[in-house]
């Protein structure tokens, strides 16, 4: 079978109805299954250590969408590379008749669904939180957006640690496809509309940047959820429920809190769930401050001889090596670009062709939005906006930058060094 050719329902769901051992590893019950992939518990041949394998199911998305699937699952298993406690760790890849799948850690405590209906002490549910916190941080630090984060996707160990699973793919294809086309199978993700910030569900205010602000409105969802076993915009028990739902959230009228809720937990999910992303937190170091004070972190300017690193789009990997004389363009890809930074997005426009402009000033390193049209004698703003580390840089104003910097531009993101 060959890599242009679709696989169909039938044979990947037989296929892997059959298979019993792949490579190294004994197939054992199915742990979970959504849209797009199945997860396994299974076990290593070697030494019986336990693991889980997720398998892509590559034949539930139309021909035309499925390289960018199958891009995304590889991005996941990079995703769990990143080290830290809180994160799903990843540990091969391979491939079995076309079908993609990857190994990973396997967390025997169950998800965060079943703790909450099982209910928390206000100290667990603190412990928690603050886990997932520490997770989606490092994620952000990576330049990754989890898209998805929800009860279900994470996860516990046998030490009962909180770790953050399912990276991105769901988020990431079911924005692109199912919200846009609501007939398309949207009883599959009916549980991921409850925890979705206002502008991932509205067309009209749907935001065209992919910020870390979606994952913080989520997050503000779960902790209320730990904290008050119900979800903070209102009833939530079927289809009939979900106008009224994203009604509420869209408007910020939040269910009222448990009186013996922690007063700082209380401010930090008010202002998680605020509708407008642009009032929420905008990077999760913000929030990990307001808990665990810290002291600031040294941070070394950039100098006028960089490298910036593709984190999360469409060139995942792609390196730039700059050395700054004066001033460097950067923009979207075309067949007339003359930037020296080309960022390659064809999924979407949401990249202007003159988005940003890199500027030495002594021996620092600027980020300013937009470029100067000398032929038109006026500065041309990019249309979607320059972010750094989440926020959004002043269209008068350049900002200096630092090493490991996270920069955003449209689902693009790059870091500094």
């Amino acid at each position: 079978m060959s890599d242009a050719m679709y696989i169909t329902d039938q044979f990947g769901q037989a296929y892997l109805d059959q298979l019993k051992t792949i490579d190294g590893y004994l197939l054992e019950d199915v742990l979970g299954e959504g849209r797009f992939g199945v997860v396994y518990k299974a076990k290593r041949k070697d030494n019986g250590a336990s693991v889980a394998i997720k398998f892509l199911k590559t034949w539930s998305v139309p021909q035309y969408a499925k390289q960018n699937l199958i891009q995304r699952f590889e991005l996941e298993f990079m995703t769990g590379q990143i080290e830290s406690d809180y994160l799903i760790h990843t540990i091969e890849m391979g491939n079995a008749a076309e079908i993609p799948y990857f190994v990973m850690e396997y967390c025997e405590g169950g998800n965060l669904e079943r703790k909450i209906n099982a209910g928390l002490s206000a100290e667990e549910g603190i412990n928690i939180a603050s886990g997932i916190l520490k997770g989606l941080n490092a994620l952000h630090k990576n330049g990754k957006i989890h898209r998805d984060l929800k009860p279900e996707n994470i996860l516990f160990d046998s030490m009962g640690l909180p770790k953050l699973s399912d990276f991105g793919i769901s988020g990431h294809i079911n924005i692109q496809l199912t919200v846009v086309n609501q007939d398309d199978k949207p009883e599959q993700i009916f549980g991921s509309y409850a925890y979705m910030a206002p502008e991932q569900l509205s067309p009209t205010k749907r935001k065209n940047t992919l910020l870390p602000t979606i994952d913080i409105f989520s997050f503000g969802v779960v902790c209320y959820e730990i904290f008050h076993q119900s979800l903070p915009f209102g009833r939530w028990k079927s289809h009939d429920d979900i106008d009224p739902y994203i009604k509420r959230a869209a408007s910020g009228i939040i269910s009222p809190f448990n009186n013996h809720l922690d007063s700082t937990w209380k401010s930090i999910i008010e202002m998680c769930l605020q509708p407008d992303r642009e009032a929420r937190f905008q990077n999760t170091e913000e929030i990990l401050n307001l808990i665990e004070p810290r002291p600031e972190a040294y941070s070394e300017t950039v100098t006028p001889t960089f490298t910036l690193r593709v984190l999360d789009g469409e060139e995942y990997g792609r390196q730039y090596h700059i050395h700054l004389s004066d001033i460097s363009h950067l923009g979207r890809l075309t067949e007339d670009a003359t930037n020296e930074i080309n960022i390659k997005e064809t999924i979407t426009n949401y990249i202007s062709r003159n988005h940003a402009t890199f500027e030495r000033i002594d021996q620092y390193v600027y980020l300013r939005d937009g470029q100067w049209k000398e032929a038109d004698g006026y500065w041309k703003y990019s249309k979607n906006g320059t972010y750094v580390n989440g926020v959004k840089i002043m269209k008068e104003a350049g900002h200096k930058m630092y090493k490991d910097d996270i920069i955003t531009v449209g689902n693009t993101s790059i870091k500094i060094f």
